[in-house]
This record gives structure tokens, sequence and C-alpha cells, in this order.
């Protein structure tokens, strides 16, 4: 009980500190110096075939005195802080130092996607890390995506449009985050031009029996169709609504019905046991 309530007093006052914004920088900081931040993958997998066709990195902070720290905690509070740049580098630099210390495995033509911020589209910081992590990794068989997200605008268009049309010389693929939501909308369909549009949890859940959000979803898998855009749905977490989104067009599939986001090296297991 003791413990129970220190655990309970430091993460209210953690929360209290972040809330600031002074604290939480220097606790990033040091997280990161430290490797206290690791990456995990979310499979992703074909609608279709079923076979694993590649990941979204998702980071998770593990405090050596607080425990966990959600995702959902430190990574807005880092986008106002303006670390959120510094942790999409460093999550290319531990993947690429995963992938490279386990180079024997064949990714079978494989994708793996990073979760971008606007903060990444105001310079060319991101088209140095997508190189820098093709020209450390060496592998043909593993492709980079950026998943942008909808928790900021995007602004200054023609520098983005740039950026993109670099990253795509590069091979490096965009896939629009939680369309349908936030910033995530048609503005993005046409400044990005992306390959990917991801469905939100949002819509999917409850696919099977929700009217209403079978028809939204329709739409934005029609809309897909049109700009020759694949698609993602994420939060499936049931067989009934992997059928269902199977059924209605869907080509990519993620969630806990799959996985739930594992630790790089068992990702590599699976990659490694996944067919051609």
């Amino acid at each position: 009980m003791l413990l129970r309530n220190r655990l309970s007093l430091m993460f209210m006052a953690f929360a209290s500190m972040t809330s600031s914004g002074g604290v939480l920088p220097m606790m990033l900081r040091k997280a990161l110096a430290r490797n206290e931040l690791t990456p995990y993958v979310q499979p992703l997998y074909s609608a279709q075939s079923g076979r694993l066709t590649g990941g979204e990195v998702l980071m998770r902070w593990h405090h050596p005195h607080l425990g966990n720290i959600s995702p959902e905690r430190f990574i807005p509070l880092a986008e106002r802080n303006g670390l959120i740049t510094r942790i999409t580098q460093y999550a290319f630099q531990r993947v690429a130092e995963e992938i490279i210390a386990n180079n024997s495995i064949n990714f079978h033509d494989m994708t793996l996607f990073f979760n971008v911020s606007a903060a990444d589209f105001k310079n060319n910081e991101i088209l140095r890390e997508c190189r820098a992590f093709i020209q450390k990794t060496q592998r043909t068989d593993l492709h980079i995506g950026l998943e942008i997200t909808e928790r900021e605008p995007v602004h200054n268009t023609s520098m983005a449009q740039g950026i993109c049309e670099q990253l795509e010389a590069l091979g490096v693929t965009i896939s629009i985050d939680d369309f349908g939501t936030g910033h995530s909308n048609y503005h993005y369909l046409m400044q990005f031009r992306p390959r990917y549009i991801k469905i939100d949890k949002l819509f999917t859940a409850d696919i099977d029996t929700d009217e209403t959000k079978e028809i939204i979803v329709r739409n934005i898998i029609a809309l897909a169709h049109d700009m020759h855009c694949m698609t993602i749905a994420e939060g499936v977490e049931t067989a009934a609504q992997k059928e269902k989104l199977i059924a209605m067009g869907v080509t990519h599939l993620q969630g806990y019905y799959f996985s739930k986001p594992v630790p790089m090296a068992t990702f590599f297991t699976l990659a490694a046991q996944s067919p051609q």
C-alpha cells in the first residue's frame, strides 16, 4: 500500500511538473541521452494475403523511477516543447542500429513507418534522417514510410511539397495518419499526395455494427481508390471487424486482433518467419 501511494504521488507530481512545460524538456533530454526511450513496432498485415508487410514504429518510455510513461502523455508535450524532432531523429537512429545488429534477417520487401509531425516539415532534417537510415542499413528489402500525424497542422505548403518530392525520389512513402480527424483532411491529400491513407480507429471500432461508421469508411476507401492510394485500417480488435473491413476493400490491417506493439527483436522474428 505504501509503495502504491508513493507511485501515485510521483505520477501526480510528474503531471503537475510537465503541465508547466518546464520539467519535461529536461526529463526527455535525459531520457534520450540514457536510452530510456525504446522503439517498438506494431505489425501491419495485407488484407488479402494475410502476409506481414511491415509495421509502425512507436516509441515507449520507461522512466527509472516513474515506470512506463504513456506516449499519449509525453508525445504531445514534446511537440509543444520543441523536442519532437529530436525524438524522430532518435527513433531513426535506434531502429537503424537494431537493423544493422540483425542484418541477416530477410524482410521480404516490408515497410517500416515512422511517425512524423508538422515540425519535421519546417526544414530538410527529415530528408537527412531518411538518407542516413538508407545509407546505414543498406537494405533493399526494407523500405521507409512516414506517417504524418494530425495533432498539429503542417504549414508552408511549398516547402512541404518540395520535401515530399525529394522523399519520393528516395523511395520513401507517405501515409496520412488518422484520416478524417484533426488536421488530417482533404487539404493533406492535395498537399502530400500520399501512397497510403490510414483510417482512424474512431471509425473502425464497431464497424461491423455501426451503419454511420460503415458509410464513412466506405467513402474513405472509395476516395483512396480514386486517388490510387492504399488504405490502412487501424484499431482492428475482432474477427468481425477484420472480415467487414476486408469485404469493404481495405488493403492493410493493423490492431490488437493481430498484434500489440512488440519489441524490435520480436518484430524481427515475425519478419524472419513471414512467407514471401
